[in-house]
């Protein structure tokens, strides 16, 4: 017969080796004959936090360390129970103790600072987790906790070195490879972010996260349908997966889908009540519609401390759009002087006014009359793109929605390739310098480059084959000298609405990486400077420019829609009036907007903060209103 050491050896094989019912019949008959066994009891608690049977595991932990009172190892895992049980001052504890009878146990250092991380203690989490490299600076998993804490604060660049570091480790480390792709998202390096996330399939193709990041990747690329397609697999793997829900919600929003949208939204909040994005796509998803109780939940998560500045920022925006909505404007007003300011205090890039003033005088002056007669014939004859353009808020989605419900037209969004083709300009000419620099120089040899390339571009998004492919960049308006010489045939179709609207439009808006728009001096400036630019263009761009206003626009759909259609070469198509019904990716924060019918609510909705920003409003052009 075995002796309970023989036993206890042979149970830690099965529980070793994940035979986990095998290790409990052992660790039970184990205290069958001794049932103050202090290691049968430590282990059968460990295998119950691995079960998720924390309160559990906290009992036969709790009766092990009787007997093993200065073992390190006990406490720790005690704390890891408490943790699991949201018990985190009493995990603390235990940890403290661990770290008392052996000060270099990185581990316990390692869950110590992820408990100060879930208390939102970041500094003392960094310390933590900084105390355990020390001891062990090949610890793959302190260099992923460090990380994920620095994203906490918002500092990208530190949280994505951390990262690497883990996976120069450990390169198989599928959470940390899907995270850094999130990272390298929220950067701007889709390619990389793609990369990280495919990997992690890879090594672990069951991964719910890594689906879920894979989805968040996709959408950012524009593949709706198949980021939407990464979040349904994610849900397949862990059904009660509350991000992936949220995620889900999102795309459905750009994909049209509302009602799913709002269902998506609803059940993320189910399963985590205080799951900041929900709150915000709900709010934005219903503005002035969303229901007491909603708005209730919505203000206790903001009341609730601690809370990020950033996380602070975007449920304020979605408050002030829900008491807009309502016509609360006074409120609205002050939660949109409190989001605004955050995220002015956030920017990774201070706005300078004068820099942009200079930049397009310096714009005026390369693109001029004398430049548009030495490019002259040699821009590309194709008459398939369609650029659609104005200030932000001005109309530019509904204007792309209404024309991409032709069969024979593409809206393909909001495109930055009209300011890689300006940035490439140099490369063209195979010389070195800035682009304002090199403009004069440009020869047909260099147009015929840079309209093909941007050509094969926006064709990418064109899976139809179609006519017309639209981009619809607003501030496309800086580089309309450029897109004349390279598509003299294309149509260009600029948005115009009452500028007092607009600011406001914009003011109210979470851009999140539009720093101009968080400041009411600032929003004036840049409509002070657009004015110039487009004063300019219309004097001296060798083409038309098919002005469309929002107001005239909601007042007369089908003479606009009509005179757009022709403007683009194409015969007139009825579904054009039936703009809101095209199903089609929108990605702007007007998504939402125009899948509905079209509707007045926005016409002078400067009146209602006139008083907030009357400095802003004074010191727009003069003519703002025409």
């Amino acid at each position: 017969m075995a002796t309970l050491s023989e036993s206890l050896a042979a149970a830690l094989q099965h529980h070793q080796a994940g035979r986990w019912q095998a290790a409990e019949e052992i660790y039970r008959r184990i205290l069958q004959v001794d049932p103050a066994h202090p290691d049968a009891l430590h282990f059968l608690g460990v295998l119950a936090h691995q079960k998720g049977q924390p309160q559990t595991a906290i009992e036969h932990i709790g009766q092990a360390i009787r007997s093993k009172a200065d073992d390190s190892v006990v406490h720790n895992n005690l704390g890891e129970a408490f943790r699991a049980a949201g018990k985190l001052p009493e995990a603390i504890d235990c940890y403290r103790r661990a770290l008392e009878f052996q000060p270099d146990y990185a581990e316990a250092h390692n869950n110590l600072g992820n408990a100060f991380q879930e208390q939102r203690k970041f500094d003392v989490a960094i310390e933590s987790y900084r105390r355990a490299l020390n001891v062990r600076p090949d610890y793959a998993k302190a260099h992923f906790n460090l990380g994920i804490t620095f994203r906490e604060q918002d500092n990208s660049d530190e949280a994505i070195a951390c990262l690497r570091r883990a996976l120069a480790f450990k390169p198989d480390f599928a959470e940390a490879r899907s995270n850094l792709g999130l990272l390298l998202r929220a950067q701007g390096d889709l390619s990389e972010a793609l990369t990280c996330c495919r990997l992690a399939l890879q090594i672990n193709p069951g991964s719910a996260e890594a689906h879920n990041s894979l989805g968040l990747v996709l959408r950012t690329q524009g593949e709706l349908e198949e980021a939407a397609n990464c979040c349904r697999r994610a849900l397949q793997i862990q059904p009660d997966y509350a991000e992936a829900h949220n995620n889900l919600a999102d795309v459905s929003v750009e994909l049209g889908s509302l009602p799913e949208a709002e269902a998506g939204f609803r059940r993320t909040l189910q399963l985590q009540p205080q799951f900041v994005p929900a709150h915000i796509g709900l709010a934005m998803l219903l503005r002035g519609d969303l229901p007491d109780q909603d708005l209730t939940a919505l203000e206790n998560r903001l009341a609730q401390l601690p809370l990020g500045e950033r996380v602070r920022a975007g449920l304020t925006f979605a408050l002030a759009h829900v008491l807009d909505g309502r016509g609360d404007h006074a409120r609205a007003a002050e939660c949109l002087r409190q989001a605004n300011s955050l995220r002015l205090k956030l920017a990774r890039n201070r706005y300078d006014p004068t820099a942009y003033e200079q930049f397009a005088a310096r714009m005026m002056r390369a693109f001029n009359a004398r430049f548009f007669a030495h490019v002259a014939g040699m821009g590309s004859e194709t008459r398939q793109p369609v650029f659609v353009f104005g200030l932000p808020r001005s109309g530019t989605t509904l204007i792309e929605q209404i024309l991409a419900s032709h069969s024979q037209i593409c809206g393909a969004g909001e495109l930055p390739l009209a300011q890689r083709s300006f940035e490439a300009l140099p490369a063209a000419l195979g010389r070195a310098g800035e682009p304002l620099n090199r403009a004069a120089q440009l020869d047909r040899a260099a147009v015929g480059c840079l309209a093909d390339r941007h050509l094969d571009q926006l064709r990418a998004f064109d899976h139809r084959g179609v006519a017309r492919v639209i981009d619809k960049m607003p501030e496309n308006y800086l580089y309309l000298g450029l897109l004349a010489a390279l598509f003299p045939r294309a149509t260009f179709i600029h948005c115009r609405r009452d500028l007092r609207d607009v600011a406001v439009s914009c003011w109210m808006t979470d851009f999140q990486d539009v720093p101009w728009a968080n400041a009411p001096e600032h929003i004036a400036d840049r409509f002070r400077q657009y004015r110039r630019l487009m004063e300019h263009w219309q004097g001296t761009l060798p083409l038309t420019i098919h002005e469309v206003g929002y107001e005239e626009a909601i007042a007369d759909l089908e003479g606009v829609a009509r005179r757009l259609i022709s403007a683009c070469g194409l015969e007139w198509e009825p579904a054009c009036l039936e703009f809101h019904r095209t199903a089609r990716p929108v990605r702007t924060a007007s998504a939402g907007q125009v899948r509905r019918p079209l509707y007045r609510n926005s016409i002078g909705r400067w009146r209602h903060y006139e008083s907030a920003l009357a400095g802003m409003l004074a010191r727009l052009p003069s003519d703002a209103g025409a």
